[in-house]
């Protein structure tokens, strides 16, 4: 049952994780879908694979209900934990999983009650045909359905993905930084879109913006404030965060930033900042 499963593993990761936005949850998750699959009779399952997705879905399901209040309740802006390649995480191409684990995409589905969320990942990220889902969530194919045309409606006005990292956007991010590191001001704005935004997630456990910076002109602002007094000591290494090209920032050996860059038309659209030490526990071994 063992190998079973472990065949399945990066799958049901993926869900797991894009349905929490929490590494270590997803890891309990799955980990909870190990405990109960080991239980099965396999001649008694038709299909491992579906019984192993279906049972990752509606846990995840449980345990986004229970979550609720305490997502309503978070300190500041909330962002997923960062994921980093060391983790496995599948589901169609390379393009589509790096899109649908963008820090954009992982937003956008927090408009989305649990089950709409496993509806619309199940059918628009894993390509589950509607009477799989239905099966899934217990619920109609027609009010799946519903639910996906619903879910994409009221994501349409969300800005159009950036699309995956390429290496000419991990350039310009290169470029970015060190820009900002030098303090040149119109370097920087001259990298930034018009409508560039920063994110930052402190959770109330350290300092961060309390709501999103919009526009160049407080960006540059931001970034060229914080960069010498919490960021310029620290060491650096470039990763990919989420599909996108990132960089995560260590003091004494502990990260303490994780950023995530969203490029378009060569120019830096959007910046998140994760810096609540909890989001960051599970990179320590990496």
């Amino acid at each position: 049952m063992i190998e079973v499963f472990t065949a399945h593993r990066s799958l049901l990761f993926g869900i797991a994780y894009r349905m929490l936005g929490q590494v270590g949850e997803a890891e309990d998750a799955v980990q909870d879908v190990w405990l109960r699959w080991r239980k099965q009779d396999p001649a008694a399952v038709t299909s491992a694979k579906a019984w192993l997705v279906a049972a990752t879905t509606r846990l995840c399901i449980d345990r986004l209900r229970s979550a609720r209040r305490q997502r309503e309740q978070y300190y500041g802006i909330w962002l997923p934990e960062p994921l980093v390649p060391a983790v496995e995480v599948h589901g169609g191409t390379a393009a589509e999983l790096a899109d649908s684990l963008s820090m954009a995409f992982m937003l956008m589905l927090e408009a989305l009650e649990p089950t709409e969320r496993a509806v619309f990942l199940l059918r628009e990220v894993f390509d589950y045909d509607y009477a799989e889902i239905a099966e899934i969530v217990g619920k109609s194919e027609a009010n799946c359905r519903q639910i996906v045309r619903r879910a994409k409606q009221s994501l349409q006005d969300q800005p159009p993905s950036a699309g995956p990292p390429t290496e000419h956007a991990r350039q310009l991010v290169e470029l970015f930084l060190a820009a900002t590191a030098s303090g040149d001001v119109n370097q920087v704005l001259s990298l930034l879109s018009a409508d560039s935004t920063v994110l930052s997630d402190g959770g109330g456990r350290v300092k961060a913006a309390g709501r999103p910076i919009l526009g160049a002109d407080h960006v540059s602002r931001f970034l060229l404030g914080i960069w010498p007094r919490f960021i310029g000591r620290m060491q650096r290494r470039a990763v990919t965060v989420n599909g996108r090209p990132g960089l995560l920032l260590s003091l004494a050996g502990e990260v303490q930033y994780a950023f995530s860059f969203d490029i378009a038309a060569d120019r830096v659209r959007a910046i998140y900042i994760i810096c609540n030490p909890d989001k960051l526990r599970h990179l320590a071994h990496q």
